[in-house]
Formats: C-alpha cells, sequence, structure tokens
C-alpha cells in the first residue's frame, strides 16, 4: 500500500496508463465470451426418508399372525412403534435364524426390542452356560437367569443337575490354559455372572497380560463385555490381533473392542475394503473405534459423502465421522446448507469436521457472534476447548487465512500458495472472514466480471460490497471521468479489468492508501483486546458446556 503523495501519484500514472493502454488495444464489445461459473458443488437433493411408525397391520404382514393379535401386542407394548423397520427385521431374522416362530415371538413381544447382535450373543452365552432348551421366555429373562445362582437354575432344569459348569465353561478357551483352579469355581452358589466373568478374568489376564487395574477398568466401563459370548471374545482378539496387526498392549488400552463383532468386522473387510485407496486395516489401526459401526453404516455414511460432493480425501481427514450413524451425518450435511458461515467451507478438504464438531460448531459460533467476532475459521470452531477458549478471550478477530485461499482455490482454479502471497500484499487480509469474500465475489460474477477479471483485481474481495457500489456508480457519473482525466468519452469505453482496477483505487485513495478501506463503519475501531467486554454466555444455551467440555464421566452401574 502507497502511504505519501509521491507514490499516490505514481499509482494514479500507472492506472491511467494502463487504461490507455487497454483502449488502445481493443474495445470491450456486449459479444464477448464470459468464463464459466465456479464450478461449486450444488447442496444436493438428499432427502431422509420419514418412516412411519410400527403399526398391527405392517407387523401382520410383515411378520405373519393377525392384524388383531398385533394390536394387541402393540398396547400393551407401546415402545415398540418407535422401533426402526430395518431393525425390526434384523431382530426378526436372527429369532428366525434361532429356530423360533411368530408364535414364540407373540408370546413374547418385547423380544424382538432388543437388537438382533444382542439376541444371538445372549442365546449363544446360554448355550455355553449348558441351557439345552432356550425358550423365548428364557431368553426374554436372560439378565435375571444369569443373575441366579447355578444350583437354583439347575433345581428349574435349566441345566443339566449332573453338568459341570465351569469345566465347561472353560472348555470353550481354546489354546491356552487358564491361569485359575476350577476346583475353587465348583460351587454352585456361584451366579452364571460371576463364574463368567471370573473365567473370562483369567483369559485375559493370560491372553492380553491384563492386570487387575485393566480388569477393574473393564468391569467398571465396559459392563456388558461380561455378556459376550467366549467364542465370541475369543473371534474378536484372534481377527484384530492376526489380521489389523493390533499389539496387546493397544489391545488393552482399546479394550472396548472387545465388544465388536468379528463376522461385522470381516464384512467391513470385504465391502469397504479401502477408502479413497487406503487399506481398512491400516484406517482401522489408526481409529479402532471405526470398528465398532457397521458394516451397512459405513457403507451408508459414504454414500451420503459422495452425494454431496466431498471427496473421500476428506474423510480420511476426519475419519472420526465414520463413527456416527448414517442418519446423523446426513442431518449434519444438510444442516450445513442453512448456515452461511459453514455453507461456504463446503469446499474445504476439512469440511467433515464441521459434521463431526456440528453441535459444538453451532455453539461456538453463536457465541462468537455476541462476541461481534466475525472470523470464525473453521480450526476455531472443531478445534480442542483450551483452544477456542483462548482465542475466545484473546479477542484477535482474525484467522490465518487458510479457509480464505482454500476457498478461491477451489473457484479461481489457482494454486492456494499463489494466493496467499497474492493476499498477503494486504496488510488487513486475515481479519476479513470467509463468508464477505465469498458474497463480493458473487456481486462481482452478478455484475458479469470475469473470474480472470476477479483474480487480477483479488484484493478488491476483501471491501465492503457498498463501497464497490458506490465507486461503480461514481465511475459512471460524468463529472467523475472529468474529475479522474480519463482518456474515454464514456463509463462503457472502459474494460472490466480496467474498471475494477479503478474502483479498488478510489476506495484506497480516501484512506491514504493504508489498506483501511476494508473496515466497514460498523468495524473502524477493531478491538485488540477485549477481555472485560466478554458477554454472558447466552441463556438459551447454558445448559451446553461453553467451549465443548464434556462432563466427568458418571460410574457406570456394576450391576444392570
Amino acid at each position: 500500500m502507497l502511504r505519501n503523495g509521491q507514490n499516490q501519484a505514481q499509482l494514479l500514472a500507472r492506472s491511467l496508463g494502463q487504461l490507455a493502454r487497454g483502449m488502445a488495444s481493443s474495445k470491450r464489445v456486449s459479444s464477448k465470451k464470459q468464463d464459466l461459473k465456479p464450478k461449486l458443488p450444488k447442496p444436493p437433493t438428499v432427502e431422509m426418508p420419514m418412516e412411519e411408525p410400527l403399526n398391527a397391520n405392517y407387523l401382520s404382514k410383515t411378520l405373519g399372525s393377525s392384524y388383531r393379535v398385533w394390536a394387541a401386542a402393540l398396547e400393551k407394548h407401546p415402545e415398540l412403534k418407535t422401533l426402526k423397520r430395518k431393525d425390526l427385521l434384523n431382530s426378526y431374522d436372527t429369532l428366525k435364524s434361532l429356530d423360533y416362530s411368530v408364535d414364540d415371538i407373540i408370546a413374547k413381544p418385547m423380544i424382538i426390542y432388543y437388537g438382533a447382535t444382542t439376541l444371538a450373543n445372549r442365546h449363544s452365552v446360554l448355550q455355553e452356560c449348558g441351557f439345552h432348551n432356550v425358550t423365548v421366555q428364557t431368553l426374554a429373562k436372560y439378565v435375571t437367569v444369569v443373575n441366579k445362582p447355578i444350583e437354583v437354575l439347575k433345581s428349574h432344569s435349566y441345566i443339566p443337575f449332573d453338568l459341570k459348569v465351569a469345566e465347561r465353561l472353560a472348555g470353550y478357551f481354546k489354546n491356552i490354559k487358564l491361569p485359575v483352579d476350577l476346583r475353587e469355581l465348583e460351587s454352585e452358589t456361584l451366579t452364571l455372572k460371576s463364574l463368567r466373568q471370573s473365567l473370562l478374568n483369567a483369559y485375559l489376564r493370560e491372553r492380553l497380560q491384563m492386570d487387575d487395574n485393566d480388569l477393574q477398568k473393564l468391569w467398571r466401563v465396559y459392563t456388558r463385555i461380561r455378556h459376550k459370548s467366549f467364542r465370541a471374545v475369543q473371534d474378536t482378539i484372534e481377527l484384530l490381533t492376526k489380521e489389523f496387526h493390533f499389539p496387546i498392549e493397544r489391545l488393552r488400552k482399546n479394550s472396548f473392542l472387545l465388544y465388536s463383532e468379528a463376522d461385522n468386522v470381516r464384512r467391513i473387510l470385504r465391502e469397504v475394503p479401502t477408502i479413497d485407496s487406503q487399506d481398512i486395516r491400516e484406517i482401522g489401526f489408526r481409529r479402532p473405534k471405526i470398528l465398532m459401526s457397521t458394516c451397512d453404516s459405513l457403507k451408508q455414511t459414504l454414500q451420503h459423502v459422495h452425494a454431496f460432493g466431498i471427496s473421500e480425501d476428506a474423510v480420511l481427514r476426519c475419519l472420526e465421522v465414520l463413527t456416527l450413524g448414517p442418519d446423523t451425518v446426513l442431518e449434519r450435511l444438510r444442516d450445513l446448507q442453512e448456515i452461511e458461515e459453514f455453507q461456504v467451507l463446503g469446499t474445504n478438504p476439512r469440511v467433515l469436521r464441521l459434521v463431526h464438531y456440528q453441535n459444538k460448531a453451532r455453539l461456538r459460533l453463536d457465541y462468537l457472534n455476541q462476541l461481534r467476532v466475525r472470523c470464525a475459521s473453521l480450526h476455531i470452531l472443531s478445534c480442542g476447548s483450551e483452544a477456542f477458549a483462548k482465542f475466545a478471550r484473546d479477542g484477535s478477530d482474525r484467522t490465518k487465512g487458510r479457509d480464505i485461499v482454500v476457498y478461491l482455490g477451489n473457484v479461481l482454479g489457482k494454486d492456494v500458495q499463489v494466493l496467499r502471497n497474492l493476499l498477503s500484499r494486504h496488510p488487513n487480509w486475515c481479519h476479513i472472514p470467509l463468508l464477505h469474500v465469498k458474497q463480493c465475489l458473487e456481486y462481482l460474477r452478478s455484475k458479469k466480471f470475469k473470474l480472470s477479471e476477479i483474480f487480477a483485481n483479488i484484493h478488491l474481495l476483501l471491501y465492503p460490497i457498498k463501497r464497490i457500489e458506490e465507486k461503480m456508480l461514481l465511475l459512471q457519473s460524468p463529472d467523475a471521468q472529468e474529475d479522474l482525466q480519463l482518456p474515454v468519452t464514456n463509463f462503457d469505453s472502459l474494460s472490466n479489468n480496467e474498471i475494477l482496477t479503478l474502483i479498488l483505487y478510489l476506495i484506497e485513495s480516501e484512506f491514504h492508501f493504508t489498506g483501511d478501506g476494508i473496515w466497514t463503519e460498523q468495524h473502524t475501531h477493531h478491538v485488540e483486546n477485549f477481555n472485560n467486554l466478554l458477554p454472558d454466555f447466552p441463556e438459551s444455551l447454558n445448559k451446553v458446556y461453553k467451549y465443548g467440555v464434556k462432563p466427568a464421566d458418571k460410574m457406570i452401574m456394576e450391576r444392570l
């Protein structure tokens, strides 16, 4: 920027010389071909299917039995109406594979409320314990049954009287010697749950080298693992260590992986072998929680991402999005189009961070708006709590410009480093929000300026649209043409590039070429530090943690 009269004169002479050369070379005609509009992905129309609550008519046609029977079941158990049809069919298929009929299900309608994996696993556990006939009634009362002493279960003929339950259960652990004396576990006053937990402890001590602290944490945080069949636990551990090459130490630190279903993980290996050419094994190793998602969920999530024009490279930049449910991802992708500050980031390769952290990002955006902070970058909206708190307290309404150069790089088809070098010539460019840059670009495009012409005057994107409009009107007045001594007869004789150059010159001439022409009246006095001016957090959001800090984890109950 020029800061003295001599430099101003040089700039004016240079500008007028450029205008003269432009007039000599060619005149602007209305039939000139215009640049193609920037190829930004349009918000796709991806509708979330509206699903009616379950009704007796659907159940009778899909599962069988009569309308009257299912109507009575729904009246007695209204919570069944909240079940998704896909989950219902999965549970029904599982029950059918376990040789349960529709009449069996009608006898205990709530059995179908449980997930398919839960039903299969509980049935397997009861079989491992020696139950020779697992009825629907027994399966429905699974939690009650496993909390009963073995002697009680034998007295009611659930388990054969002469069966040595501890010995039978220990036999399911293959190729490993359990560090436990089975004679200590022969007492039939033990409940099935405590017996199974003792044997599973012994297995985990030997197989994963878990100590007392590891086991205490396991049962405190991941209590449901005690209800997983021994065969399933072994299958999962062998798959993770051999296919994904998880070392024992990593499995101990991510013991939630014991929840994962081996068959589901094998499906993932077959049906989602790579993401953006990267092996799913490497991805699963980097973000183990992804392996907890069902294969169908992963495939559907990737379909939603593709439908919104987001590349798989963006998925690799935010693998956490694969841990969300597909319906949640779809809903949040659609929400991105409703908030201007989010929509403008749609072409950013890290946009999926806004999907994963959308609730936190919305809250932060509202809070920053109250502070009148305009420059909320994607990083600030999705970063850690401490970094955001520091940004909000420092009161520095600026970014590092990454979002701007990435956006303009996509629109203008230019290298981001080239754009950064150009924009960095303006001392205040990082104080301009990306949304304004987008709006200014769209305004100039609506006035039929080409992308190449906008790029040649790229700093104009930083200035208020109102000032650009004023100077454009000013250039059309005869007085302005006379005052500027332009070597043209009228405004229409100027080329687009010359018009943009003159607009930028006229704006900055009022501010002595300091770069302060970018400030609007509302933002003339930039607040460098406003620690004492922070408003109270919005009352409507006071139940949500201000900076996304999670509350202390509650102790999970030991018993179900």
